[in-house]
């Protein structure tokens, strides 16, 4: 018999995983945990043949405590709570879900940038408030004649620019990993950090790494224009958060419109939160009855492909596919 632990119980139930573990033949055991510590996750998973982490802090010590694991399939498109260069020494597989909500978050981003720029929120403050005044706010421009400027154009980032030039925006990008040819078949030009702080609106669609930690820092919001806004449903520590709160209270910048920070949330009594300018949602981007499921399948079946001895899909360090003690192969000692 195998043994499978969700290291993050969250909002899940149970039902799609034990689903996918019946329909794959196998003998699994399945549990459901909360682990927030190391001594906790040493604890409950030492005989595990695969974790289903989302947040679980799998630092080297734990992964040293884990003999029997396979794998650790993130329920999740980010993966930074692993030591991934210990999970590969270790002949650990780490996966991920890249693709499960790309619609999701490509239109809450898309949401922002229609509700800063027609002023739909406060608009909506200002009726409450008692006035019925449709120049409170101001005259906003003509959406399909800004600008758009997208840092990371992968999967979401491409989602995004769609939507945008949709609605007549002209989109320019910055992302290293995209040539200029991929980005013209998109309508989309390759340009500079520069010239996409240049932009009207300016969305962040980067993953996390040290590259692009505080890649929007006080110097870079030195750069945006005082009538332009910033999105952000990345990753939270991508921002420098006081700065940009700084460059918010003295009308730097127009708004913001944040589905992530830095931290998480912002401490009680935060400016933040009492902003007429900025747009808070609390890391729901990613959120639908669709993508809820498709990212707990698509978890489990890698899950089910390396207790079988397969490659799974989505691997996140390709490198350990190389190692002599990989642990695909390995029997399991249960």
């Amino acid at each position: 018999m195998f043994t499978v632990i969700q290291t993050d119980r969250g909002a899940s139930d149970g039902v799609v995983e034990d689903a996918v573990f019946t329909e794959s033949g196998l003998d699994i055991a399945f549990a459901k945990h909360e682990l927030e510590t190391e001594d906790g996750l040493i604890e409950a998973c030492a005989t595990a043949d695969a974790l289903l982490p989302a947040y679980a802090p799998l630092t080297a010590r734990v992964l040293d405590h884990l003999p029997r694991c396979r794998i650790v399939a993130f329920m999740a498109t980010g993966f930074n709570s692993v030591d991934m260069a210990a999970a590969t020494e270790r002949g650990i597989v780490v996966t991920n879900v890249p693709d499960y909500c790309t619609a999701e978050v490509a239109d809450h981003a898309l949401g922002f940038l229609l509700d800063l720029g027609r002023n739909i929120t406060r608009l909506h403050d200002s009726v409450l408030a008692g006035a019925w005044d449709y120049a409170a706010c101001g005259k906003p421009d003509r959406i399909g004649h800004q600008t758009l400027g997208i840092v990371g154009l992968g999967r979401i980032g491409s989602a995004v620019a769609r939507r945008a030039l949709a609605f007549g925006l002209t989109v320019k990008a910055l992302d290293p990993y995209v040539d200029e040819v991929a980005m013209s078949a998109l309508g989309v030009e390759k340009t500079g950090l520069d010239d996409v702080l240049a932009c009207d609106f300016v969305s962040l669609h980067c993953s996390l790494t040290d590259e692009t930690r505080l890649i929007i820092d006080a110097a870079a919001l030195a750069r945006m224009k005082p009538t332009a806004y910033f999105i952000n449903t990345a990753r939270g520590a991508c921002v420098d958060t006081e700065a940009l709160t700084r460059s918010l209270a003295a009308d730097s910048i127009a708004g913001a419109a944040l589905d992530v920070v830095d931290p998480e949330p912002p401490p009680t009594g935060h400016l933040l939160y009492s902003m007429p300018n900025v747009i808070l949602t609390p890391h729901t981007a990613f959120m639908s009855r669709v993508s809820e499921k498709e990212v707990r399948e698509k978890a489990c079946r890698e899950v089910v492909s390396a207790l079988r001895g397969e490659t799974p899909l989505y691997v996140c360090n390709p490198e350990v596919l190389e190692r002599d003690g990989l642990r695909l192969s390995a029997p399991s000692s249960g």
